[in-house]
């Protein structure tokens, strides 16, 4: 009888030799661009986060513009996949942005002296060197105190996004800056009821920037509301679910969910409501 392949134990490779980069974290729609060759030369498609777009069937312009400018983002971008967020007046925060604007990710492909497309930046790069978990407070304590590196002056930049071994991972304000306070003081002098309870238990829930992460996937959300509130409170909670937020079984998820539908529902509004004024729409 022969025996089994060996496989031997995988290396353990030092974290402190990886190298780390940190980049400004975007508060925009996410967005890419895909140039690939055609029958008669380079071709280009637009996405959302989930989906191809092209004008008249957009997400807040962004197809609109690429193709308006089609031949230079196929000339100064190149083939492949081009990732990054569409941000500026209209889409969550705004970034302090004075137009939308193209922001692009992976900044290592696009050297400064490589020209680029119109309505089109790099992530601001906030560090770049050795492991060092202390270089994550660092720049996000600068761009809590300084402000966003894309647009100086402006003060409510979302956060950071660190890349190790070719893994992102983000560092938001959303703990300290941005969690969803319930009107505390109000339940305490009302009639104490069960969505009063539910909230005491789950508030912590109801994040108003993981909400607004969610309405700039797609312009759909806003643009069909209220038709589409019950497919953002779906939404809301299964990225709730995907990032762990809420634990337990099936039927302990399931009554969590009933018992903060309510006030799903009203925090849902308000902040759509709130959007939706800020576009003027």
């Amino acid at each position: 009888m022969s025996l089994p392949p060996f496989e031997s134990f995988p290396d353990i490779k030092q974290l402190g030799k990886a190298a780390l980069f940190i980049t400004q974290k975007i508060h925009g729609s996410n967005a890419q661009i895909y140039i690939y060759p055609g029958e008669t030369g380079a071709e280009l498609l637009c996405g959302s986060r989930t989906r191809w777009i092209a004008p008249g069937s957009d997400n807040y312009g962004f197809a609109e513009m690429v193709h308006a400018n089609k031949q230079e983002f196929i000339d100064k971008l190149g083939y492949g996949r081009h990732y990054g967020e569409w941000a500026g007046p209209g889409i969550n925060s705004g970034e302090g942005l004075k137009e939308k604007t193209f922001v692009l990710f992976d900044h290592w492909k696009y050297p400064p002296e490589r020209p680029l497309p119109p309505h089109t930046v790099i992530v601001p790069v906030l560090y770049e060197g050795a492991f060092d978990l202390s270089k994550i407070e660092e720049v996000m304590n600068d761009l809590k105190t300084n402000g966003s590196k894309l647009v100086p002056g402006f003060m409510r930049p979302e956060g950071v996004v660190c890349r190790i071994k070719g893994e992102r991972y983000k560092v938001v304000f959303q703990a300290e800056d941005a969690k969803w306070k319930g009107k505390d003081e109000t339940y305490a002098k009302e009639k104490v009821d069960k969505a009063a309870i539910a909230l005491t238990k789950y508030g912590h829930l109801l994040q108003p920037m993981r909400l607004e992460k969610l309405l700039s996937r797609d312009e759909k959300y806003l643009k069909g509301y209220p038709s589409t509130m019950g497919d953002i409170v779906k939404d809301y909670f299964a990225d709730l679910m995907k990032e762990n937020q809420v634990e337990g079984n099936e039927v302990e998820v399931n009554g969590i969910r009933k018992q903060l539908a309510g006030n799903i529902f009203k925090f849902v509004q308000e902040v759509v409501e709130k959007q939706r004024y800020a576009q003027g729409s």
